[in-house]
């Protein structure tokens, strides 16, 4: 693999080939093909979680985080954008029984690997009982109710 890694590693990817790859990453993760999603990293990547305060160094470790999460999640991937700078960035939803999360990532290149991600976790959850049209006005809306049933099946374009 690390050889592999090393010979793509001089290639350019282009926008849209970084795009395909991160599309192509969260289809690995929600089939649970953990040796294909070890496949789009470097070896030396890094993955940090702002959210709660955690840093994973190395694919293998990336990858085993991942592999770990408690077995019944459903994954859908909502967007993929590139940016200017040449990162991508993804939102995906993950629905876990009666949790949901939503994930903004953005991940950095070396090549055609991913070497960085940047993941924002949140939670769906209702608003807070302060938050209301009684305090802020009619400005204020709840846009509908959270939605308790899982995501589709992520199915790659």
């Amino acid at each position: 693999m690390a050889a592999l890694n090393a010979a793509l590693r001089p290639l350019a990817a282009t926008v849209e080939q970084r795009c395909a790859l991160v599309r192509t990453l969260w289809a690995h993760v929600q089939a649970r093909d953990w040796a294909a999603m070890r496949a789009a990293f470097s070896d030396d990547a890094v993955m940090d979680w702002p959210c709660s305060n955690e840093r994973f160094v190395g694919a293998d470790t990336i990858v085993g985080v991942n592999a770990a999460y408690p077995e019944g999640w459903v994954l859908r991937v909502l967007a993929v954008d590139a940016l200017a700078d040449g990162r991508v960035h993804s939102l995906v939803e993950v629905r876990h029984g009666e949790q949901g999360f939503f994930a903004h990532s953005r991940f950095t290149f070396e090549g055609p690997l991913i070497a960085a991600a940047v993941e924002h976790w949140a939670t769906a959850e209702a608003p807070p009982a302060w938050r209301s049209a009684a305090l802020l006005g009619s400005g204020y809306q709840r846009i509908g109710a959270l939605r308790r049933e899982p995501a589709p099946p992520f199915r790659p374009a």
